[in-house]
């Protein structure tokens, strides 16, 4: 995975103070008649090439698009590439008038652009797999595309997510943590972090911390509230007593629960949580796992995977874990969208590029995430970076990539980077996408968590 080196919480909170000039970047028009595409995503979310690149001394993926794109249709292209900060950033930019061609938000504001008609839908012709160059959907995962497809958007006509939006990147969310630092064994740890209530628990008191923010903090408290009638779903699907279609809708109806009682209770979980925290944090937290000032934190998947790296870069002898809390978790997504009156052609030639498999795998290897495109070239860069033929485990990744696609890895994967990437089939059956806010849901949820933290 790639490596990136941060000079502790100092230079994050340096630049923090200062706003990213990409974020600022005026929307341009293009040069006499060359066409323009602009394209919105987050800071270092493509392979920007150069030594850190997968192919070392490459271009960034997005200039090598203008080549491929005139070798393709003959057309010229310049891409505007613009690094926004966050989705509300994102969102706030649109609200005052900023066009884009493509978009890469998160599954939540994908569902609210959608709502409030900035979106257009994918054409039809960009899913048909006998086009040589739809290498999106020749290679999106089986998996993706069953998520991508079940997710309705709420609109008029209640369309699926796959008709607007296009997989990039994906994953869970759940427990960074060092099994020698919470419990009495490794074992006593492990039990103590596959549950919400890590966040309360005394063996985690001043160890641990939370995202800053109403949607990942809300979605905990909702863990932590409803965690008992969670399991209890959980061991009704095991026995079979209930199918896995019906406990999924109602993981999702508990884990979007924000009625006023509902929210009332997750209001006082959360104020257990905070009172137990070493503190709140976005990204600075991580650099206080990775040299043990911390022992736990929680993560999204692919933060998980690099703090894991490097924890055990910074002391060889740390072997951080990630584990996915045993009721249920959130499922996040990022996705490629187009505004109204985007550059079509371009815009799906641009998804359809990230989409070949060499691409895939340098995004993977730069960015640390793991991409929504399956296939052998991408199957075998995870068998490169996690397989061991002399390994003690299998680990089968079937549900992802297609019948058959096993690894051999060692036991210690199965807790670690291959699992923060890849979660096993049996949790992935307890992810669970959240779902936007409404204007009052998000006003009231807002005044909650700031009373809180």
């Amino acid at each position: 995975m790639r490596k990136k080196v941060y000079n502790a919480i100092a230079l994050c909170l340096f630049l923090s103070a200062f706003p990213l000039t990409a974020c600022d970047t005026p929307i341009g028009s293009g040069n006499g008649n060359e066409h323009v595409l602009r394209v919105a995503s987050w800071d270092e979310y493509i392979d920007e090439g150069g030594e850190d690149s997968y192919k070392e001394g490459s271009s960034p993926l997005y200039e090598e698009f203008e080549t491929w794109y005139f070798e393709q249709t003959g057309k010229t292209i310049t891409v505007e590439y613009v690094e926004l900060q966050d989705n509300e950033t994102m969102y706030n930019k649109i609200k005052m008038g900023d066009k884009y061609d493509l978009l890469c938000p998160s599954e939540y504001m994908i569902m609210k652009l959608e709502k409030e008609g900035y979106l257009q839908a994918l054409p039809t012709s960009f899913f048909n797999t006998e086009t040589e160059t739809n290498y999106y959907a020749k290679n999106v995962s089986p998996y993706i595309k069953e998520v991508f497809d079940s997710l309705t958007l709420q609109d008029k006509e209640n369309s699926p997510m796959s008709k607007y939006a296009a997989g990039y990147m994906w994953g869970s969310t759940g427990f960074v943590y060092n099994p020698d630092k919470i419990g009495a064994s490794a074992e006593e740890s492990r039990e103590i972090m596959s549950s919400w209530n890590a966040f309360t628990s005394p063996a985690c008191t001043r160890k641990i911390t939370a995202k800053d923010n109403v949607r990942d903090s809300y979605f905990a408290g909702l863990g932590m509230y409803y965690e008992t009638e969670l399991l209890t779903l959980g061991e009704r699907y095991k026995t079979g007593e209930i199918m896995l279609a019906e406990y999924k809708t109602q993981l999702s109806d508990k884990m979007n629960d924000v009625t006023a009682t509902t929210m009332n209770g997750v209001k006082t979980k959360l104020i257990g949580m905070r009172k137990n925290l070493y503190g709140l944090e976005t990204d600075e937290g991580k650099n206080a796992v990775i040299t043990g000032e911390l022992a736990a934190s929680y993560q999204w998947s692919g933060d998980a995977v690099y703090i894991l790296d490097e924890a055990e870069a910074y002391d060889e002898n740390t072997l951080l874990e990630y584990s996915v809390p045993s009721s249920a978790s959130n499922l996040w997504f990022d996705g490629w969208v187009m505004m109204q009156g985007a550059n079509v052609d371009a815009a799906t030639a641009f998804i359809n590029f990230l989409s070949i498999p060499e691409n895939v795998v340098r995004n993977m290897y730069y960015i640390g995430y793991t991409s929504c495109i399956g296939g052998d070239e991408v199957f075998s860069y995870v068998d490169e970076t996690y397989g061991d033929e002399e390994g003690d485990a299998t680990y089968d990744l079937s549900y992802f990539f297609g019948e058959n696609y096993v690894l051999t890895t060692t036991e210690e994967q199965t807790r670690r980077q291959l699992f923060a990437q890849y979660p096993d089939s049996t949790t992935i059956n307890r992810l669970v996408v959240m779902k936007y806010f409404d204007k009052k849901t998000n006003e009231d949820a807002n005044r909650m968590w700031n009373n809180i933290k």
